[in-house]
């Protein structure tokens, strides 16, 4: 009876890593992609405006609004926005910060670092 149960746990915890490289690969090939997306969340309506997309166009981004359903692997999302964050300012300096909004997904958390 131990015996299936070891063998349940592993497989279980192969298919977890398995799922975790998988997305760190979708992180990296969307970094290397020539359009980057950040991702907000949103509300009932949309947050955004003609700054959010003056900044979008001037650095070459696009958002994506959650809208008012947040996902349910947050961290995931927030990684991929790091992932953004640290490419602006290799390319950018630290001028974008400020035209960036503050509530972003991760911004903050990761500004502060």
């Amino acid at each position: 009876m131990n015996f299936k149960l070891l063998i349940i746990v592993f497989f279980l915890s192969f298919s977890v890593l398995a799922q975790e490289r998988k997305q760190t690969d979708t992180i990296t090939i969307e970094i290397n992609s020539k359009t980057k997306t950040i991702y907000v969340l949103g509300g009932i309506a949309s947050v955004m405006t003609k700054e959010d997309l003056a900044f979008a166009k001037k650095y070459n981004l696009k958002f994506y609004d959650f809208g008012c359903l947040a996902p349910v692997n947050f961290e995931f999302y927030e990684a991929k926005n790091n992932l953004v964050f640290e490419f602006l300012n290799d390319n950018y300096g630290e001028i974008w910060q400020k035209d960036i909004k503050p509530n972003v997904m991760g911004f903050e958390k990761w500004n502060k670092l």
